[in-house]
């Protein structure tokens, strides 16, 4: 993954995507922050929107979710099978 983040809604919505997509079905994982192109705080908040929007249509289960400042912090989700 490139450590540059992207700079458009769709290419963000791509990002969360992938990361759904090579999620392991069934185990809790922790969307990563520093040292990937999550680590600005604003595209991890955006790609981390997106996750949330994916399970409300029941693609993923949101274990864990910290927000700050108005801005998500981390998110820990769960891939349906």
């Amino acid at each position: 993954m490139s450590s540059i983040p992207p700079r458009d809604p769709y290419r963000l919505s791509q990002l969360a995507l992938r990361l759904l997509q090579e999620a392991p079905a069934g185990v809790e994982v922790e969307l990563p922050g520093p040292g990937t192109a999550l680590e600005n705080a604003f595209v991890y908040d955006a790609v981390a929107r997106e996750l949330l929007r994916e399970a409300e249509g029941g693609r993923l289960e949101v274990v864990r979710v910290t927000e700050e400042g108005g801005l998500v912090r981390s998110l820990v989700f769960l891939r349906r099978v």
